[in-house]
């Protein structure tokens, strides 16, 4: 099934969950709550998020006042550890009742029987956006629920810098090369990137495959990993070769490679760098600080191949609530209350008001009015679902470590996408199959 919205995401980052007030509308409803025979501790593990989300500790502080005798520790794994942390946590017997997870996680777990199904368990699921939902479903089953809002990576925009140097926004390839040779001569960067992070750089394929597939990523990914295609297929190669040439044309230029994402916001916020792929998460972070040298805009990615060819960007649900199968009783039935009362509407209004989310997974909530994130939402049928997301984790990493070669100009699209399909070859002899 194609997943698209007619928005992943975690950010990186060692940011801590931070806390808000919630409504009184919402705390007097999660103080009705029905009790639960479990009194003690739930144990949630996380992604980390960048910047945090600023209304989970209030949803979760008035659910422990719903429920008497009930608290919840909340621990977070970076993006890039988190599979390495929690198998050694599961295989030290930790409890672990809840899991927030992106969708490549997700389907990790539910596919090695970590995760317990959850149909039926998780009441009237109509609440969720159709693809919002589908992210949790795998092999006919429901794994997760979605929670927050969809976002993605965009392109933000810096007018300030386009306006001062007299340039319009990019329409094509070429005009980015003319904005190049601009701001190349005013000691300005093209794009930056936190390229010192290996997991980010995929984004960059995601956004390229959706052209060179011809708005066909998702079809094509599923073609792939069923044998029905292959990595090695042009337009999979096209599409390494696109990013690599951001690389070769500097656009993208070898200094990123020493930037994570706190630096590479730092770059752009100090109008050093005109462009800056990354998570819509992080708008609200920038308008916050109200740089001086930054007038914010977002775009998608300017048509690269010609042709009746749609531009995309690539996202997900910010995170797929999933309970482990080896949690059971009145411990899971607390489990369920728990995610029950993280995905109401309630608790959705207030996560897409306090973090300024795009589109709501919940069908009934009002999306942010800012207007950079307002632009996003009318874009939003553009945005497609994370491709590794379907990927095993072998060609995840493939793809991680072959893009950050590419982009510096060491390998080239179609050594990288051999290398894929040797590992997906691999796999297959092994007994993998896609669900």
């Amino acid at each position: 099934m194609t997943m698209r919205i007619t928005r992943r995401s975690y950010l990186l980052g060692s940011a801590a969950l931070a806390g808000a007030a919630l409504t009184p509308t919402f705390a007097s409803r999660a103080a009705a709550a029905d009790p639960l025979a479990y009194k003690g501790e739930l144990t949630v593990v996380s992604l980390q998020r960048n910047p945090p989300d600023q209304a989970y500790k209030g949803i979760v502080s008035a659910f422990e006042a719903a429920h008497p005798g009930i608290t919840v520790k909340t621990t977070e794994y970076p993006s890039e550890r988190f599979v390495a942390l929690l198998t050694a946590s599961l295989a030290a017997g930790e409890p672990v009742d809840m899991l927030m997870l992106n969708g490549q996680d997700l389907r990790r777990y539910a596919v090695d029987g970590t995760l317990g199904a959850l149909d039926g368990l998780v009441g009237d699921t109509s609440r969720f956006a159709p693809a919002a939902l589908e992210t949790g479903r795998i092999d006919g089953k429901q794994w997760g629920v979605p929670y927050g809002w969809y976002g993605g990576f965009p392109i933000f925009v810096n007018k300030a810098v386009l306006d001062k140097n007299g340039l319009s926004m990019p329409a094509t390839y070429d005009d980015f090369l003319v904005i190049r040779d601009k701001l190349k001569a005013e000691g300005i960067k093209t794009f930056t990137h936190p390229g010192k992070n290996i997991y980010l750089w995929p984004v960059w394929f995601f956004t390229t495959f959706g052209q060179t597939s011809k708005n066909r990523s998702i079809e094509r990914t599923v073609e792939i990993l069923t044998g029905k295609g292959k990595f090695t297929d042009p337009d999979v190669v096209e599409a390494l070769d696109l990013v690599f040439r951001f690389g070769k044309d500097e656009l993208i230029t070898r200094s990123v490679f020493s930037l994570d994402t706190p630096n590479a916001v730092a770059e752009f916020s100090s109008g050093r760098a005109a462009f800056f792929m990354q998570h819509d998460g992080l708008i609200q972070q920038i308008l916050t600080a109200k740089p001086a040298a930054v007038d914010l805009d977002v775009m998608l990615m300017p048509n690269l191949v010609g042709g009746d060819v749609k531009s995309q960007f690539p996202g997900g649900p910010a995170a797929v609530l999933a309970v482990p199968a080896k949690v059971e009783g009145d411990r899971k039935a607390a489990t369920l209350a728990l995610v029950a009362a993280l995905t109401s509407d309630e608790a959705n209004a207030e996560i897409v008001k306090l973090n300024n989310g795009t589109v709501p997974v919940n069908t009934a909530v009002k999306g942010s009015d800012v207007p950079q994130i307002a632009k996003l939402i009318k874009l939003s049928d553009g945005l497609v679902t994370y491709l590794d997301w379907n990927w095993p984790p072998e060609i995840t990493r493939v793809f991680q470590e072959g893009m950050q070669a590419g982009v510096a100009g060491q390998t080239t699209g179609a050594a990288v996408a051999e290398k894929a399909q040797a590992t997906l070859g691999r796999l297959v002899s092994e007994g993998y199959a896609f669900k």
